[in-house]
């Protein structure tokens, strides 16, 4: 058979073939365009609270709590006993008749919800070296009235239920009024019980030079009462973290002079809890531009390293903050180095570690990560708003509270790197844009997974890889097993976490910047949004509809596609014919959207000379049909087509991405 019969029958079978394969797949396909592109708004509508354009609306109102807390460490019991008083305020429009606590620590009781539901990894028979009575010791509970705070608690009464208590007023406390009351409380500090997705914070490193104790959830604290779903009291689990309202914080904490304490917030007695060269080479440390040795390796042991009396207190205030936490131990050392900020203002970094962990490429290195972690993240998006930021060496391996983080006392190299960018990275996501962590873990872990990736080459020349190390092959963020991102962390696994509400979340929001929006616009939009919701609350609606508006783009497609649910994109070439059959003419190509998810598209086109083009589609091709048929500019055979040449789209089936003569 002549070679140009063979040609022409194998050309026109390829025609019958790629029309038969458009018939298949386009009966076959599950996308459905009105599910993404719907005439009605799926988000809620805006209200005098929060406005349509996702920014908070004229009458936005939350609610503010102000705390003054007296602790102290006993660490012959490894106990916090303490008082904290509570003056809380009612922003909102309605009077309250009750207020919502949250006592997490109650966690730790036999058979809490939290250990009975199995979502801690944490084992009470296992982990422990003794048998641990866990919760708060709730010992008083009083309403301060009248001109001289004269305390009462008549017709006060609680209700403790799990990790939550119900405080019931003697009369309900009006819109714009105070209410100011105090608990005395006291807890066994857990020990040995953290570990990945583990409901414990606070926990007990045991050093050869002494514990060192991380505390977190330690007091009595307000649950959030908003316009969303009034009082926020989802139990506290593990898994799903924090919603918290913001307030000032005075924070006495009274320990044995031998211990070094670190916290949230500045420091307002360092003349009374150190020695006199420490409290020299402290104030040399906030004017440095390299770091300062507080206290060497060499003086931990030393007992002249510290104030020659029984006990120090040492007193510590943050304004305008969600929560605060601590660290004590004799065992620290102790640096510290000054913090730039954009507007010329300056913060202090802090580390404090014990003598193990300086390891080669470790927490020596700590100051020089805080220093550039709170400027980068300051310059790029919000200036860092309190007078400190600590680094604390602790087996809570990566938690992260209000200008104080906990990082693993034994990580060297890139994951050291990467854990303190992280932490820090928190207090943009959520400690200035105060997400419900307990309902939406993607809006804070996910959102600083990806700020954490855009700073990774602006360090040290790119000497780290950090998160980007851990990017999971795309289809693994659309497996069947996967739930969608906006899903309660408490009703997923640690390794669905892991994957939904950080790694996911990072690429969802890198994909959007870089490939449907564009960095310039998409900046633009994620720095209002945090500026819009700095110490608010914002909901994914809010931030939607931010995001939508700043960009001037209808993006209702990629929420509901990628962050409401778990739909998977699947663009396939499903027929290639040339124009009149006519090579000359052009080809008209068809590409079907297999799948329930859509995408902009790139399809590039090599002709049998070698000659390569590039078409670029934007979604809209997908809003009203399943199928798009366009023609090409080529006038010579074509010898292949392909899909998303780059790989930047999640297309989860790359087998019919391609076309080859």
């Amino acid at each position: 058979m002549p070679a140009i019969m063979k040609y022409l029958i194998l050309f026109f079978l390829g025609i019958t073939i790629s029309n038969n394969l458009i018939s298949q797949n386009q009966s076959v396909s599950k996308y459905n365009p009105a599910d993404l592109f719907p005439a009605i708004p799926i988000f809620p509508p805006g209200n005098p609270y929060r406005s349509a354009s996702g920014e908070p609306g004229d009458a936005y109102w939350q609610n503010r709590a102000d705390y003054v807390i007296d602790a102290a460490l006993d660490d012959t019991q490894n106990s916090i006993s303490g008082t904290v008083t509570i003056t809380y305020t009612n922003n909102s429009p309605k009077a309250l008749s009750y207020l919502w606590l949250q006592l997490d620590q109650n966690a730790f009781r036999e058979h809490s919800r939290a250990l009975d539901s199995q979502l801690t990894t944490d084992s009470l028979s296992t982990k422990s070296k003794r048998k641990f009575v866990g919760g708060y010791r709730i010992e008083e509970v009083k309403i301060i009235k009248g001109a001289n705070n004269q305390a009462v608690n008549s017709d006060t009464t609680y209700l403790v239920t799990d990790t939550r208590m119900q405080l019931f007023l003697p009369e309900p406390l009006p819109s714009g009024k105070k209410l100011s009351f105090s608990i005395k409380y006291s807890y066994t500090i857990p020990e040995y019980f953290y570990s990945s997705f583990s409901a414990n914070r606070t926990d007990i490193l045991f050093t050869k030079n002494g514990a060192i104790y991380s505390i977190a959830q330690w007091y009595p604290r307000l649950c959030v009462f908003d316009d969303i779903e009034g009082w926020n009291t989802l139990p506290y689990l593990g898994q799903g973290e924090f919603y918290l309202e913001y307030g000032d914080y005075l924070v006495n904490l009274t320990l044995p002079s031998a211990y070094i304490v670190e916290a949230s917030g500045e420091l307002l007695n360092p003349e009374e809890v150190m020695t006199a060269p420490q409290l020299k080479r402290w104030t040399q440390a906030h004017n440095s531009e390299q770091k300062v040795t507080i206290r060497a390796s060499q003086d931990v042991t030393n007992k002249a390293s510290r104030p020659s009396k029984p006990n120090c207190t040492w007193k510590y205030k943050i304004s305008n903050s969600r929560d605060f936490a601590w660290t004590a131990s004799k065992s620290f050392v102790w640096e510290g180095i000054r913090i730039n900020l954009p507007s010329g203002k300056k913060a202090f970094g802090i580390s404090v570690y014990p003598v193990e962990s300086k390891q080669p490429n470790g927490w020596e290195r700590s100051c020089e990560y805080v220093k550039f972690s709170i400027e980068y993240f300051s310059k790029q998006w919000y200036e860092y708003p309190y007078p400190c930021a600590v680094n604390v060496a602790s087996n809570v391996d990566g938690m992260e509270y209000p200008g104080i983080v906990f990082c693993s006392e034994s990580d060297t190299g890139n994951s050291f790197w990467s854990v303190v960018k992280h932490e820090l990275g928190h207090t943009w996501f959520p400690m200035i844009v105060g997400s419900n962590e307990r309902k939406y873990a993607w809006m804070d872990e996910g959102v600083n997974v990806f700020i954490d990736n855009m700073a990774e080459s602006s360090f040290n020349h790119g000497e780290f890889k950090g998160y980007m190390a851990e990017e999971l092959p795309f289809e693994r963020y659309f497996s069947d097993s996967l739930m969608p991102v906006m899903t309660r962390p408490d009703g997923m696994n640690g390794d669905v976490m892991w994957k939904t509400q950080y790694l996911k979340t990072a690429f969802l929001l890198n994909l959007l910047r870089n490939q449907v929006i564009g960095a310039e616009r998409f900046d633009f939009a994620f720095t209002k949004y945090t500026h819009d919701w700095a110490f608010k609350h914002p909901t994914p609606w809010d931030f939607f509809n931010n995001i939508n508006n700043s960009t001037g783009e209808d993006l209702t497609w990629f929420w509901k596609a990628m962050i409401m649910e778990n739909y998977k994109l699947d663009q396939a070439i499903t027929g290639m014919k040339y124009v009149n059959n006519k090579p000359a003419e052009g080809a008209l190509i068809t590409i079907t959207n297999l799948e329930k998810a859509a995408m902009p598209m790139v399809v590039e086109i090599i002709t049998s000379d070698g000659q390569k083009s590039v078409e670029i589609f934007p979604v809209e091709i997908w809003e009203y049909q399943n199928s798009f048929v366009f023609k090409t500019k080529t006038t010579k055979e074509i010898r292949s087509i392909t899909i998303d040449p780059g790989k930047v789209y999640p297309d989860v089936n790359r087998g019919n991405n391609t076309w080859e003569q």
